[in-house]
């Protein structure tokens, strides 16, 4: 009796051992430093868990990025954005964005959440152009999702602020209500399948305000020299002449 137990035990466990991860896509958004009163970029990485021979599919996402600050700080997603990004190499929809074919280009926009301050959201979103699917998984190299401006104007040296996925996971439906979401759908966006995610948050550190190098000192302060005695040869000429009259 105890055998048989014992080897019931032993089955099950190997069953729950041998049950295979569910494959999800995971958004990554890249750590950055930027100085006080200027702007930078942040990029936002996708990569797959799934195995190569059954690779996750999407044609259509939208992410909903949110700046945390952990001080008085304003670090905020700029309004310019030139969304360069939609045809770069390694966008996830390079050569067959949809976002890109818009005239300016346009794949989001800044907002700002219920309880933060203004442009401390981004939206973004994009679909191919005709609907086709892209493959991802685990063999693949990641692929680049957005690389956006921040806009540092309201930040001192020594802040941090986190910039996370909203909802940092999920079903990746977007019939679920989430704002971030990645699927499959038809040219009438409607939706035909999804793919669950997860994501990791990125910290941006705003460093030091940019101190000019010893070099460009001793050439502007040649240059204020320079001028200083053009300008007192002169006076000293103008003088000279009216002495003489």
């Amino acid at each position: 009796m105890r055998r048989a137990v014992l080897g019931c035990l032993i089955s099950a466990a190997v069953s729950l051992m041998t049950v295979p991860v569910r494959a999800e896509l995971v958004v990554t958004v890249s750590d950055a430093t930027i100085a006080p009163g200027t702007t930078g970029t942040l990029d936002v990485y996708l990569t797959s868990t799934a195995a190569s021979t059954s690779p996750d599919t999407i044609n259509n996402y939208a992410f909903d990025l949110l700046i945390t600050p952990t001080t008085a700080g304003e670090l905020k997603f700029s309004d310019s954005q030139s969304f360069s990004y939609l045809n770069d190499s390694s966008y996830v929809f390079h050569g067959n964005s949809a976002d890109a074919g818009n005239s300016p280009p346009s794949g989001g926009a800044p907002s700002t959440s219920s309880s933060g301050y203004a442009n401390d959201s981004f939206v973004g979103f994009d679909n191919t152009s005709d609907f086709s699917t892209v493959s991802l998984s685990s063999s693949s190299k990641k692929v680049l999702l957005a690389s956006l401006t921040l806009d540092a104007t309201i930040t001192s040296a020594g802040e941090t602020f986190t910039v996370s996925l909203v909802p940092t996971s999920g079903d990746g439906s977007m019939n679920s209500g989430a704002s971030s979401y990645f699927n499959v759908v038809d040219s009438g966006f409607n939706q035909i399948s999804a793919v669950p995610f997860t994501s990791n948050s990125g910290t941006v550190t705003i460093g030091t305000a940019s101190v000019p190098e010893p070099s460009t000192l001793v050439l502007g302060l040649t240059g204020l020299l320079l001028a200083a005695g053009d300008r007192a040869r002169r006076r000293f000429r103008r003088g000279g002449s009216l002495g003489a009259l």
